[in-house]
């Protein structure tokens, strides 16, 4: 196992590449040019893809290696259902809490809505839940950075949401959250051929 000062920076960079679209679905994730492109040796990339395939953000297929996840519509209906299961309870526990500001007001939409889902989660103080809801922030990042692209009302949406959230959760908040991922999971199909375009997929 590399040292913590070495690993913890690398894995940061490559989650971080990863999130932000730097190899396409499917794309083959070596070692090597990883480490040329980090700075690092081959060891705390390998240590670290390791970790990231237990975050279900890179698949490792034995004796091919480390590939960038390929999700089909299934698969992202699947986690936009789990998502909404796992807000609604979060959402409970909010309206007993304070209502606060939401950190970030990012114009970046992929980033506006992970801090929605972050605050909903902070706000429900259940670290089991609250790390569920973080690493579908993760796996459902690449389909927000392109969704404004489908749905073209999607930033006026998570603004919304995030106004309702602000001045207390209530049965119309919960209402316009079911709907917010209903609209995804009926937009799938096309959600997973605009990732596609943006990124070909190669093996």
């Amino acid at each position: 196992m590399s040292p913590a000062h070495v690993l913890e920076p690398t894995y940061a960079s490559i989650k971080q590449k990863l999130l932000d679209g730097a190899w396409p679905p499917g794309s083959r994730l070596e070692s090597g040019r990883i480490a040329d492109l980090v700075g690092v040796s081959m060891t705390p990339v390998r240590d670290s893809l390791n970790r990231l395939v237990g975050e279900r953000l890179v698949d490792l297929q034995p004796g091919f290696g480390f590939h960038v996840p390929r999700l089909c519509t299934f698969d992202l209906r699947e986690l936009l259902e789990l998502n909404l299961v796992l807000v609604r309870p979060a959402m409970k526990r909010m309206e007993h809490a304070e209502p606060t500001e939401i950190p970030s007001r990012s114009a970046d939409l992929a980033l506006r809505s992970r801090a929605v889902f972050s605050y909903i989660a902070a706000a429900a103080r259940n670290e089991a839940l609250t790390d569920a809801i973080e690493s579908l922030n993760d796996r459902l990042h690449p389909f927000r950075r392109i969704e404004a692209e489908v749905l073209c009302d999607a930033k006026q949406e998570v603004a919304d949401l995030e106004a309702m959230l602000i001045n207390s959760p209530s049965r119309q908040t919960a209402v316009a959250m079911r709907r917010y991922h209903q609209r995804r999971i009926s937009a799938a199909p096309r959600l997973v051929a605009m990732l596609q375009q943006v990124h070909p997929t190669r093996s």
